[in-house]
Protein backbone atom coordinates (compact mmCIF):
# COMPACT_ATOMS: atom_id res chain seq x y z
CA UNK A 1 0.00 0.00 0.00
CA UNK A 2 1.85 3.48 -1.72
CA UNK A 3 -0.61 5.94 0.00
CA UNK A 4 -3.48 5.61 2.87
CA UNK A 5 -6.38 7.85 2.22
CA UNK A 6 -6.73 10.09 4.93
CA UNK A 7 -10.09 10.77 4.85
CA UNK A 8 -11.10 6.94 5.30
CA UNK A 9 -10.30 8.29 9.12
CA UNK A 10 -13.32 10.34 9.04
CA UNK A 11 -16.14 8.17 11.05
CA UNK A 12 -18.41 7.87 13.72
CA UNK A 13 -18.34 5.82 16.60
CA UNK A 14 -21.58 5.20 19.24
CA UNK A 15 -20.64 8.64 20.56
CA UNK A 16 -18.58 10.54 18.60
CA UNK A 17 -17.65 11.85 15.03
CA UNK A 18 -13.96 11.70 14.25
CA UNK A 19 -12.68 14.02 11.10
CA UNK A 20 -9.52 15.62 9.99
CA UNK A 21 -8.01 18.46 11.87
CA UNK A 22 -8.08 21.54 9.69
CA UNK A 23 -7.45 24.83 9.56
CA UNK A 24 -10.31 26.00 11.48
CA UNK A 25 -9.19 23.93 15.02
CA UNK A 26 -6.40 26.45 15.56
CA UNK A 27 -8.47 27.58 18.47
CA UNK A 28 -8.96 24.07 20.02
CA UNK A 29 -5.57 22.85 19.27
CA UNK A 30 -4.09 25.75 20.73
CA UNK A 31 -6.45 25.70 24.08
CA UNK A 32 -4.94 21.86 24.95
CA UNK A 33 -1.98 22.63 24.08
CA UNK A 34 -1.66 25.40 26.57
CA UNK A 35 -3.11 24.13 29.73
CA UNK A 36 -1.42 23.05 32.20
CA UNK A 37 -4.15 20.45 33.50
CA UNK A 38 -4.42 18.68 30.37
CA UNK A 39 -0.48 18.73 29.62
CA UNK A 40 0.80 17.36 32.81
CA UNK A 41 1.19 13.81 31.99
CA UNK A 42 1.15 14.75 27.97
CA UNK A 43 4.50 16.69 27.10
CA UNK A 44 5.71 20.36 27.67
CA UNK A 45 3.17 23.21 28.22
CA UNK A 46 3.60 24.84 24.98
CA UNK A 47 3.51 28.99 25.09
CA UNK A 48 0.22 30.45 22.61
CA UNK A 49 2.94 31.42 19.81
CA UNK A 50 4.17 28.04 20.40
CA UNK A 51 0.83 26.20 20.04
CA UNK A 52 0.35 28.46 17.06
CA UNK A 53 3.24 27.50 15.31
CA UNK A 54 2.78 23.63 15.92
CA UNK A 55 -0.72 23.65 14.96
CA UNK A 56 0.39 25.58 11.60
CA UNK A 57 3.11 22.75 11.03
CA UNK A 58 0.47 19.78 11.77
CA UNK A 59 -1.78 21.12 9.27
CA UNK A 60 0.86 21.73 6.50
CA UNK A 61 2.29 17.99 7.27
CA UNK A 62 -1.66 16.55 7.05
CA UNK A 63 -2.45 18.23 3.56
CA UNK A 64 1.50 16.85 2.29
CA UNK A 65 0.71 13.65 -0.15
CA UNK A 66 1.15 11.12 1.53
CA UNK A 67 0.69 13.03 4.95
CA UNK A 68 3.10 12.76 7.13
CA UNK A 69 1.15 12.69 10.26
CA UNK A 70 -2.82 12.07 11.05
CA UNK A 71 -4.68 14.17 13.21
CA UNK A 72 -8.14 13.77 14.08
CA UNK A 73 -10.84 15.88 15.85
CA UNK A 74 -13.00 14.04 18.22
CA UNK A 75 -16.33 15.57 18.78
CA UNK A 76 -19.79 14.77 20.45
CA UNK A 77 -22.14 13.58 17.91
CA UNK A 78 -25.37 14.85 20.04
CA UNK A 79 -24.36 18.88 20.66
CA UNK A 80 -21.13 18.93 18.34
CA UNK A 81 -18.96 19.67 21.54
CA UNK A 82 -14.86 19.05 20.85
CA UNK A 83 -13.83 16.56 23.06
CA UNK A 84 -10.30 16.56 22.06
CA UNK A 85 -7.61 15.31 19.66
CA UNK A 86 -6.37 11.72 18.62
CA UNK A 87 -3.57 10.65 15.99
CA UNK A 88 -0.83 9.11 14.57
CA UNK A 89 2.46 11.40 14.90
CA UNK A 90 4.17 9.46 12.31
CA UNK A 91 2.20 7.98 9.83
CA UNK A 92 3.36 6.32 7.06
CA UNK A 93 2.19 3.41 4.90
CA UNK A 94 4.84 1.51 4.72
CA UNK A 95 5.55 1.74 8.50
CA UNK A 96 5.00 -1.41 10.63
CA UNK A 97 4.39 0.44 13.95
CA UNK A 98 2.96 3.34 14.65
CA UNK A 99 2.09 5.41 17.85
CA UNK A 100 -1.12 6.81 18.90
CA UNK A 101 -1.77 9.21 21.10
CA UNK A 102 -4.86 11.20 22.56
CA UNK A 103 -5.14 14.53 24.20
CA UNK A 104 -8.95 15.50 25.47
CA UNK A 105 -10.16 18.52 27.22
CA UNK A 106 -10.44 18.21 30.66
CA UNK A 107 -14.30 18.41 30.42
CA UNK A 108 -14.45 15.03 28.27
CA UNK A 109 -12.21 13.08 30.73
CA UNK A 110 -13.64 10.24 32.93
CA UNK A 111 -16.09 9.85 30.41
CA UNK A 112 -15.31 6.77 28.06
CA UNK A 113 -14.35 9.10 25.23
CA UNK A 114 -10.53 8.18 25.70
CA UNK A 115 -11.33 4.27 25.45
CA UNK A 116 -14.18 4.58 22.72
CA UNK A 117 -12.20 7.19 20.18
CA UNK A 118 -8.79 5.66 20.96
CA UNK A 119 -10.41 1.68 20.22
CA UNK A 120 -12.16 3.31 16.86
CA UNK A 121 -8.78 4.58 15.93
CA UNK A 122 -6.94 1.27 16.69
CA UNK A 123 -9.50 -0.74 14.97
CA UNK A 124 -9.02 1.39 11.57
CA UNK A 125 -5.29 1.49 11.56
CA UNK A 126 -5.20 -2.27 11.37
CA UNK A 127 -7.72 -2.48 8.89
CA UNK A 128 -6.72 0.25 6.60
CA UNK A 129 -2.89 -0.50 6.68
CA UNK A 130 -0.25 -3.34 6.91
CA UNK A 131 1.05 -2.01 10.63
CA UNK A 132 1.62 -4.89 12.66
CA UNK A 133 1.99 -3.10 15.70
CA UNK A 134 0.62 0.35 17.82
CA UNK A 135 2.54 1.66 20.29
CA UNK A 136 1.38 4.40 23.13
CA UNK A 137 3.94 6.28 24.95
CA UNK A 138 2.84 8.65 28.19
CA UNK A 139 4.70 9.56 31.25
CA UNK A 140 4.91 6.82 33.81
CA UNK A 141 2.67 8.32 36.02
CA UNK A 142 -0.44 8.73 33.76
CA UNK A 143 -2.71 6.03 35.37
CA UNK A 144 -5.15 7.09 33.27
CA UNK A 145 -3.04 6.45 30.58
CA UNK A 146 -2.08 3.07 31.81
CA UNK A 147 -5.33 2.08 32.69
CA UNK A 148 -6.21 2.97 29.48
CA UNK A 149 -4.13 0.98 27.46
CA UNK A 150 -4.20 -2.01 29.56
CA UNK A 151 -8.23 -2.30 29.10
CA UNK A 152 -7.64 -2.14 25.46
CA UNK A 153 -5.09 -5.12 25.61
CA UNK A 154 -1.60 -3.45 25.13
CA UNK A 155 1.16 -4.76 26.99
CA UNK A 156 3.93 -3.04 28.80
CA UNK A 157 7.27 -3.28 26.44
CA UNK A 158 9.48 -0.41 28.21
CA UNK A 159 12.81 -1.90 28.69
CA UNK A 160 13.08 -3.33 31.66
CA UNK A 161 16.97 -3.21 32.51
CA UNK A 162 16.12 0.45 33.17
CA UNK A 163 15.94 1.31 37.04
CA UNK A 164 12.13 2.49 37.69
CA UNK A 165 13.46 5.91 39.33
CA UNK A 166 14.96 6.65 36.07
CA UNK A 167 11.90 5.92 33.27
CA UNK A 168 10.22 9.35 33.04
CA UNK A 169 8.36 7.60 29.84
CA UNK A 170 6.70 3.83 29.10
CA UNK A 171 5.79 2.28 25.94
CA UNK A 172 3.13 -0.08 25.46
CA UNK A 173 1.85 -2.18 22.10
CA UNK A 174 -0.62 -4.28 20.83
CA UNK A 175 -0.29 -6.42 18.05
CA UNK A 176 -2.38 -7.58 14.91
CA UNK A 177 -2.73 -10.41 15.87
CA UNK A 178 -3.49 -9.92 19.67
Amino acid sequence: MDIIATSAFEFETRRMRLRLLNSNDEALFCSLYTDPSVMRFIGPLLSARQAASRFQWIVAGMRQLPASWLYLVMSEKESGQSLGICGVPQFSASATRFEVGLVLTSGARSRGYAREGLAALMERLFSLSSVDEIQAKFFAENQAARQLVVALGFRDCTDASMEPEHLRERTWSIHRAS
